[in-house]
């Protein structure tokens, strides 16, 4: 094994919860002067447009987001700061996730990221204490496609330069990600949801094969497949 490619959202940092997604659209809301519900409506409706690259960039997202919710083209700069700071809180890593990724760096493994995310996690990752520990992250708001697009595996491993066969491809499953690991030709393990049980997940499937509970358990797991 030379290299792990691991998923975000429940897998690295928590998946958000119903209750988180409602606080953020009350923030945004009170920045807009609209209703809660109409922007929590937009964020329920909205998933694939705000996955999938056609909103790359934080201000094009912003911008959709206010043309949506309140019909007009007004500014969105205020919207723009809300999410940049939503993001940013999303993307704190408990410590014991961050000494694991330092773990596997230290046994010579090479590390990606691996995300079905929308332009305000993307624009906040540099800052993320995460971004030093991998050596590339691969986000779908930016690439143009959402898992299982091949596109999506295909780049991570140009990126990080390594073959199929050697990469472990870790999430927990969300976006039909394992399924897509595997038509790709990657090791594929399957981690326990990380967050409460009411976490989001988007498309997520069923799995049968090897499973552990977080991405704590990592590095025994690699080292018995050694």
């Amino acid at each position: 094994m030379e290299t792990v490619v691991l998923d975000l959202f429940g897998t690295l940092v928590p998946a958000p919860t119903p209750r988180e997604r409602t606080e953020a659209a009350t923030r945004i809301a009170r920045v807009l002067g609209s209703p809660t519900a109409k922007v929590e409506a937009y964020f329920s409706s909205t998933w694939q447009v705000r996955h999938d690259g056609t909103l790359p960039t934080i201000s094009a997202l912003a911008a959709h987001l206010v043309r949506n919710v309140q019909q007009t083209d007004a500014p969105y700069g205020p919207v723009t700061d809300v999410l940049r700071s939503l993001s940013h809180a999303r993307l704190r890593p408990d410590p014991a996730v961050t000494d694991t990724l330092r773990s596997l760096r230290g046994a010579g493994l090479r590390l990606g990221v691996l995300s079905d995310a929308s332009a305000e996690i993307a624009a906040a990752w540099p800052r993320s204490p995460l971004a030093a520990l991998v050596d590339a992250a691969v986000f779908s708001c930016r690439s143009g496609a959402v898992k299982p697009d091949q596109q999506l595996y295909d780049e991570i491993r140009a990126t990080l330069d390594t073959p199929a066969h050697g990469t472990l491809y870790v999430g927990d499953g969300g976006g039909k990600e394992l399924r897509g690991a595997l038509q790709a030709g990657m090791a594929v393990l399957a981690v326990r949801r990380r967050g409460p049980d009411d976490a989001l997940a988007f498309n997520a499937t069923g799995w049968f094969g090897p499973t552990v509970d977080t991405v704590e358990d990592l590095p025994a797991y690699i080292q018995e497949l050694q």
